[in-house]
């Protein structure tokens, strides 16, 4: 059985495809691959989304929550961030479509220091993101060995996860449609989400029938993941001297780099070519996070300067820079968080609010109503 779930799981073009398919012909919300392993579906998403579209998120899964509820209601919305991706990938994408798709007016960017993106290096190759096409040969060379397989279904992880398949299927109310769902085919079947009028479908067997994914608009739901209860042991986690967001701090003394400054500048540059605009955002932090980086003695030298190097490079380029980091300004509570840096929904919702109501928001939306 678990190398049934296995070979389910591991053919991840199948299931990009198949998802997206799906979601452009229902709407839906859909779980693809994982949402670590989802370039192929977000790419398919967006070639099926690109002609009704004039707004795309560039980012991380930081930036996953943003949905077309929380921006201007005459914005077209495509969420094109996807797990792991970096500013350098970002900036590549952005790239692409500011040569070949002229009506796109308005690039969301994430900054975002505590995952180290500013600091690195750009992409020395271009990114293409025309319409993937299902490769047979390729996909099979991909894949994973039968003997590989085989090994990872008799892992612990493994085991331990079929037992909770199991149980699963045991508690249901109908157990031979779930066991059918989670071992006969690659995807449950279509159920109505708890909002009682959007259709879901789940791919893989995790967070089966909660609608636990993506939104048609590309936004991520994180509707069923556990949140993060205590910003005081969060902020000390943080702190400390061998945490991931100390030791990049650390590495890089905050320094944006260079090049990068430059590939902003003269993509910032393209796209008012194309009479667009340019909006750069520092997503949420848990609440008191960023502001104790600010007070740390050292560590606040290399963010303040982290800082000082995009408000130096906006003197010249003059775009909006949304600064979300210290989300506790915005009434965002620790249990809004899945971890340091992954906000949920309503915690954007909250900054985005905000922001529309102050003066560089509200003259933003008058802008793009001229265009």
């Amino acid at each position: 059985l678990n190398l049934v779930l296995v070979r389910n799981e591991g053919d991840i073009e199948e299931i990009s495809f198949a998802a997206s398919a799906w979601q452009e012909k229902s709407k839906g919300i859909t779980f693809s691959p994982t949402f670590g392993n989802n370039s192929l579906f977000k790419t398919l998403r967006l070639n099926d989304r690109l002609a009704e579209t004039d707004t795309i998120v560039f980012s991380s899964s930081t930036s996953m929550p943003i949905d077309s509820a929380m921006l201007p209601p005459h914005w077209r919305l495509y969420n094109f961030s996807q797990s792991g991706s970096p500013l350098s990938a970002s900036i590549a994408q952005a790239e692409y479509l500011v040569a070949r798709v002229p009506h796109i007016k308005r690039y969301i960017i994430a900054l975002d220091w505590a995952i180290e993106s500013p600091y690195q290096a750009p992409l020395a190759t271009p990114i293409d993101l025309s319409r993937p096409v299902k490769n047979a040969q390729t996909a099979k060379k991909q894949r994973p060995s039968l003997l590989a397989d085989i090994n990872d279904a008799l892992s612990f992880p493994r085991m331990e996860k079929l037992w909770r398949v199991l149980r699963n299927i045991a508690s249901a109310p109908k157990p031979g449609r779930s066991f059918r769902e989670h071992f006969l085919q690659i995807s449950s079947d279509e159920y109505l989400c708890p909002d009682g009028k959007t259709p879901g479908i789940d791919f893989g067997v995790h967070n089966r029938g909660t609608c636990n994914g993506f939104r048609y608009d590309g936004s991520a739901t994180y509707s069923d993941y556990k949140i993060a209860k205590n910003d005081k042991s969060l902020i000390n986690a943080a702190l400390s001297a061998s945490s991931q967001y100390a030791l990049r701090l650390k590495k890089t003394q905050g320094v944006v780099n260079p090049q990068m400054l430059e590939r902003l500048a003269a993509l910032n540059v393209a796209i008012r070519k194309n009479g667009g605009q340019m909006i750069l955002l520092m997503p949420p932090l848990s609440p008191g996070l960023e502001k104790a980086f600010l007070q740390h003695p050292q560590y606040s030298v290399y963010l303040q300067r982290t800082k000082q190097d995009f408000a130096d490079w906006n003197k010249t380029n003059q775009v909006a820079i949304l600064d979300f980091g210290q989300s506790e300004k915005y009434d965002c509570t620790v249990n809004e968080f899945l971890d340091q840096h992954h906000a949920i929904p309503s915690c954007y919702q909250k900054t985005f609010d905000a922001f529309w109501k102050s003066a560089e928001g509200s003259a933003i939306i008058v802008r793009s109503k001229g265009g």
